[in-house]
């Protein structure tokens, strides 16, 4: 018996049974070929899910048109061509009874122009939308409506000769073009395509039915909703409980909700800290009002998760997207009672930020998304000795996967506790779901037989002692401390690192020097949780040189993190330059004028990282081959050092 007997039912939808209920949603990889067709790569994606458990898989969204692309890299079933492509796909995922379900999607007003040899976008109003706001769509006419009904059929149709399972309707998110007829946000036609809920739905009703007429009566076809818009003016849950009996109506077996618009991103593509299961606030007010089937998306990682919400009666199935990413095979090592060995997704929204800048996908946690020749990892022909430096992200999977090929693994650590600065990134607010990554990072290394040896300096005669084969050296970076700074007259100038660790303590009148992740992370760390103009509030002022806060992140982290920061007392000085720091004051220039901080009490520096790899040096004078990796070798995220751990091990 099963430890989840409600997540492992089967589930039946006009004769497809799907023999458990954890789907995969539609998640965009990049993988497609030129002419938008399915390549081996994500053919191969799919199958290593359906290799590990799940019941059914949604393909990323496929375009319908081929004259109005989204962009340069969606996948397409606007062609008889795309056919023998997803017959391969539906038949290998076959092979585990896992069930295939395409997406059918049309862009809308995201189709830009370039990507469509000028070929304006359409919509339901010729406004410019956020995402797009240089170019106004074309307003579709009733004619354009009419032969879209009719594209979006022909699609379906060709999922059905390939023999794929089902058909999902993308509809959610004020998104692509039926989103943007659904939402009231967008959708400003006063004909019977607007006007009101019932005229907003009727394009996607009519495209319901189309589809119905095309495949027959025995192919389920599923819609994806947003449960709420989540934004003033825009559908409610109560709104789409009432689209819901419009589309069973029109011959839909179930929905597959998500949340919220693309106007705030972290409503559909929750980041870490966001709560489990956060969508099922709003589906529980639509469950009262219908009978169709549903599923849910959105921060379910868990088995347990996903076990409560089926037992609670909250939904039919439970969509679980980038811990598939993360871990291909989260449903068998959940189910065969592993699941600590499930590999644990951070939430870090890496992967979509990835695959939404048309860039191969990849994730923080699994190097193998990005790179399928680091997916085998191999008995190795000679098993020698090897010692890694260095404990963090890149160390660590260095280690673990050499060992796993059967190598003497040595880790030195020259702190007390292994993680190096993934151990301390999970500290500042919100962050921590780092701490089970780690957790499970240095589980997986101690099963593979590593040898941990902490409070131990590595030096060059040391590590010459040992007599290894090869040398891994991840000795990380470490903060730049400016000349200027460091030499100032002040007396407690530190280190971001310095304070999230917990070695000094801010105090009560607090410079951050630098904007980027770490510093704005840091000033939240050390900020009141709550702008309640407390008497002994402490006071932070954050400066930046650049015109704006965290630049590198392009994900819903960084949305939050600057509401966060915005709503608490913190004084933020971008575009300022600190020209003077005394012994109690801090000067910066803005805009040409001098303001002065005075009695300042911390200087906390978060200026950036350089690496730290003077052992490797030594090594390398020595006449020792070393490989140097992770931040000791290039400063990176670690997403970078994961991938540079494993290429390490895999090339002894």
């Amino acid at each position: 018996m099963s430890k989840y007997p409600n997540m492992m039912k089967p589930i039946t939808f006009r004769g497809m049974t799907v023999k458990n209920r954890v789907f995969l949603p539609p998640m965009k990889t990049n993988y497609v070929n030129p002419d938008h067709s399915l390549s081996e790569e994500i053919i191969q994606y799919y199958e290593e899910m359906a290799k590990g458990g799940i019941g059914l898989i949604t393909t990323e969204a496929a375009e319908v048109d081929g004259d109005h692309l989204y962009d340069g890299t969606i996948l397409g079933i606007f062609d008889d061509s795309h056919i023998e492509g997803f017959k391969n796909l539906a038949d290998r995922l076959h092979q585990y009874d896992t069930k295939l379900s395409v997406q059918l999607i049309q862009g809308g007003p995201y189709a830009n122009s370039t990507v469509n040899e000028g070929r304006m976008p359409l919509s339901s109003s010729a406004i410019a939308h956020v995402w797009n706001p240089l170019e106004t769509p074309t307003e579709m006419t009733h004619e354009d409506i009419k032969a879209y009904v009719q594209k979006y059929a022909d699609a379906a149709l060709r999922a059905q000769k390939a023999g794929c399972d089902a058909v999902e309707v993308h509809c959610a998110h004020a998104h692509a073009l039926l989103g943007s007829f659904l939402s009231s946000l967008i959708n400003h036609r006063v004909d019977e395509y607007g006007g009101d809920l019932s005229g907003r739905a009727r394009f996607l009703v009519e495209v319901c039915e189309a589809i119905r007429q095309a495949v027959g009566e025995d192919f389920p076809v599923s819609v994806r909703l947003s449960a709420d818009d989540c934004e003033e003016g825009g559908n409610s849950a109560f709104d789409n409980a009432y689209v819901c009996r419009l589309l069973e109506k029109a011959g839909v077996d179930y929905i597959h909700f998500t949340n919220g618009t693309l106007y705030d991103v972290g409503t559909l593509l929750p980041p870490t800290g966001k709560p489990h299961a956060l969508n099922v606030a709003y589906t529980d007010i639509i469950r009262k009002a219908t009978t169709i089937p549903f599923g849910v998306v959105g921060r379910i990682k868990e088995p347990w998760v996903a076990e409560m919400l089926l037992e609670q009666d909250h939904m039919d199935m439970v969509y679980v997207g980038r811990a598939h990413i993360c871990d291909p095979h989260f449903v068998r090592k959940s189910v065969e009672g592993e699941f600590d060995d499930v590999r644990p997704c951070i939430g870090c929204l890496h992967c979509l930020a990835t695959s939404a800048l048309s860039i191969t996908m990849e994730c923080t946690m699994n190097p193998e998304i990005a790179d399928w020749h680091l997916k085998d990892i191999k008995p190795a022909t000679t098993k020698k000795k090897v010692v890694v430096v260095g404990s963090g992200a890149a160390g660590l999977e260095a280690a673990t996967t050499a060992a796993k090929r059967g190598h003497e693994v040595i880790l030195v650590e020259k702190g007390n506790k292994v993680g190096g600065q993934f151990a301390f990134a999970s500290f500042p607010p919100v962050k921590q779901e780092l701490a089970p990554a780690l957790k499970w990072m240095i589980r997986e290394a101690k099963k593979a037989g590593v040898e941990i040896m902490l409070n131990t300096e590595a030096t060059a005669e040391s590590v010459l002692a040992m007599d290894a084969d090869e040398v891994i050296v991840a000795t990380g970076g470490r903060p730049i401390m400016p000349k200027f700074i460091a030499e100032c007259n002040h007396p407690n100038v530190v280190s971001a690192w310095d304070i999230l660790r917990g070695k000094v303590p801010a105090g009560m009148n607090v410079v951050v020097i630098g904007g980027g992740s770490v510093g704005c992370e840091t000033a939240e760390f050390i900020a009141p949780r709550h702008n309640y103009r407390g008497v002994m509030d402490r006071k932070i002022t954050l400066i930046e040189m650049l015109e704006n806060l965290d630049m590198t992140d392009a994900t819903a982290n960084r949305d939050y993190l600057m509401k966060r920061l915005a709503s608490k007392p913190i004084d933020i000085q971008t575009s300022a330059k600190v020209t003077k720091i005394s012994e109690n004051s801090v000067t910066y220039l803005k805009n040409e004028q001098e303001v002065t901080i005075e009695g300042v009490d911390t200087i906390v520096v978060a200026m950036g990282t350089v690496p730290e790899n003077e052992l490797a040096e030594a090594l390398k004078n020595a006449g020792k081959s070393v490989q140097v990796i992770g931040d000791a070798n290039e400063i990176g995220k670690i997403v970078n050092a994961t991938a540079a751990g494993r290429k390490a091990a895999i090339h002894i």
